[in-house]
């Protein structure tokens, strides 16, 4: 499944609670406080553009506290209408930015920038005005929700490698259930058993089973659990260790900013992300 109908199918169905949806209440408070500190930076009536914005988690922060601010969201994913209605633009490519040179006063981006192409440093400092402002807050490799998001990964995968989705289609098709291969799954569920996604998805298909169209069912449910994994790993691979952070930081440098690195860490839930912060000297 191509990556952007992946992400427009999650934000259909978590409209409103962001890219970290069962993330602990902790967690969006850290990152709306960010939001709310750099806002109080930016001058009356500042220009935002805000990159890979999904369902305008920033904007909604943000705005919370300075309604003044004009911003303005970018997605390449289709965000659905209620990010629309926030200034969420669907169908941009970060890379390409369509906008001119030096038309914002700050540029944001949460858990975003990073799954950008490396053009899409360039295509930011690009349309700041000399002196802006631009904060990311990046993935940590070594955060909580990256190694939940891991595990999971690993637990769909294992349950798809042992037979699983082709079980359920087969059945879904007229055929019997393969002795083996429920075997074969009931022992990658044993191995993942600190796993929900193990108990969920086999539910959910025994329900579309037993459905009046099994075979239609069965597909939804495949064609979303192919878009969950397609998503659990772009996270996981955008997700950034110190070593690619600074590198963040070299890129934005050489675009002739002034920038600075800073883990962000959500109380015992340790750390969530790299916050880089910058301004534009040229």
């Amino acid at each position: 499944m191509a990556h952007d109908a992946a992400w427009a199918d999650y934000w259909r169905e978590h409209r409103g609670r962001g890219c970290l949806a069962t993330a602990p209440p902790l967690v969006h408070a850290t990152l709306d406080g960010i939001w709310r500190d750099f806002a109080a930076t930016l001058p009356p009536g500042g220009r935002v553009l805000d990159i890979a914005a999904g369902d305008g988690a920033v904007i909604r922060a943000m705005r919370a506290v300075r309604p003044d601010l004009d911003i303005i969201g970018v997605d390449y994913a289709d965000t659905g209408p209620d990010a629309a209605a926030l200034g969420v633009r669907g169908g941009v490519d970060a890379a390409d930015l369509p906008f001119a040179a030096g038309a914002f006063d700050a540029v944001t981006s949460q858990y975003g920038i990073e799954y950008c192409p490396e053009r899409a440093i360039g295509e930011a400092a690009r349309v700041l005005a000399p002196g802006a402002a631009l904060a990311f807050v990046c993935h940590h490799s070594d955060s909580r929700p990256t190694a939940h998001n891991r595990r999971r990964l690993a637990a769909m995968r294992a349950m798809a490698d042992a037979g699983l989705f082709a079980l359920a289609q087969a059945v879904a098709a007229g055929g019997a259930e393969d002795a083996r291969t429920v075997q074969a799954i009931t022992r990658a569920r044993e191995t993942y058993r600190d796993q929900s996604v193990i108990e969920d998805l086999p539910i959910a298909l025994g329900q579309a089973l037993a459905g009046p169209q099994p075979p239609a069912a069965v597909a939804v449910i495949l064609r979303r659990a192919e878009a969950e994994m397609a998503r659990l790993h772009a996270m996981i691979s955008a997700s950034t260790d110190r070593q690619g952070a600074v590198a963040r930081v070299e890129a934005l440098g050489a675009h002739g900013a002034v920038a600075q690195l800073s883990p962000v860490v959500a109380g015992a839930v340790g750390p969530i992300g790299w916050q880089i912060a910058a301004r534009f000297t040229r």
